[in-house]
């Protein structure tokens, strides 16, 4: 048998190894409460949850050389920040693309102007679940076009996100092929540029959108939402699905209190149901305006 043979066999039995370990109702329990206090996702006990966790956090098993759930829950419930982030971003779902739920943005883009009539130069905007950032990229793009057309107006963004590996991602800017679905040719070559490293090739935002956008580490589940300045647009689109009606509601509260009256929250098409508030009036699909 040669040495690859040999390599291969060993490198399956390996994996079958871990794919063998039980994760146990119990410790399910744990990593679904540990998440759910971390980033108020809620992962109540059912086979697709036990399935997300268990085939998630094998992986982690394997990074770290462990034998069982048990070893890695000693890990991080002794451990440190890096621990605790590599927790959440293999829990976290980080679905996204350019221009997803494309209404928004031409809402956005009709409203930009009347904003800038309203609150001055100065539009500030925050995307509260950037993920890897095609979200926020999407979103300076949207300003941007307008600006050209109102000189004097100046739109900022802050792109957050609870994932700091997504978020170094977004930071970033670099796409390859299949990270640029949903944004037209045209955009593409306009604000952003083809670059090679280490020959991979993927598309870079250049600084016309990359600079309006800063990115942060934040976490919706912070008992205080505090800002220097009043948001005029705030998107939390597609992370309230993960939120029970509890956490959902503080997050909602949080996030009103940081809008500018007359401003404007835009959450995903799928959570607008049942999102109640005094200070939040429904204007379309998932599209709010504090009074």
């Amino acid at each position: 048998m040669s040495a690859l043979k040999k390599t291969t066999d060993s490198t399956v039995s390996a994996l079958y190894e871990f794919e063998d370990i039980q994760l146990t109702e119990k410790m399910f329990g744990k990593f679904a409460k540990h998440m759910y206090d971390l980033a108020g996702v809620d992962l109540p006990f059912s086979p697709k949850n036990h399935a997300l966790i268990r085939n998630r956090i094998v992986k982690l098993l394997r990074r770290h050389g462990l034998k069982s759930y048990e070893e890695y829950w000693a890990m991080i419930e002794h451990g440190n920040h890096e621990l605790t982030s590599e927790f959440i971003s293999a829990l976290t779902t980080n679905m996204t693309s350019f221009y997803r739920e494309g209404n928004h943005f031409d809402f956005l883009a009709q409203q930009l102007p009347e904003l800038y009539k309203k609150f001055g130069a100065d539009i500030r905007m925050w995307c509260a679940a950037a993920s890897t950032g095609q979200e926020p990229y999407t979103i300076a793009m949207t300003a941007n076009e307008v600006m050209q057309s109102i000189p004097g107006m100046k739109a900022r963004l802050l792109a957050t996100d609870i994932d700091l590996q997504v978020l170094k991602k977004a930071s970033i800017g670099a796409y390859e092929d299949r990270e640029m679905q949903g944004l037209p040719s045209a955009q593409r070559l306009k604000y952003f540029e083809k670059v090679k490293k280490n020959d991979t090739e993927f598309w870079r935002a250049k600084d016309s959108i990359h600079d309006m956008i800063r990115f942060a580490q934040f976490n919706l589940m912070s008992p205080k939402y505090e800002f220097q300045h009043k948001f005029h647009v705030i998107f939390c689109r597609n992370v309230l699905i993960y939120f029970d009606e509890e956490t959902t509601k503080k997050v909602i509260d949080g996030l009103t209190s940081c809008l500018a009256p007359g401003g404007y929250l835009i959450l995903g098409h799928s959570e607008s149901g049942n999102i109640k508030h005094a200070n939040l009036k429904p204007l379309s699909r998932a599209v709010y305006q504090k009074t």
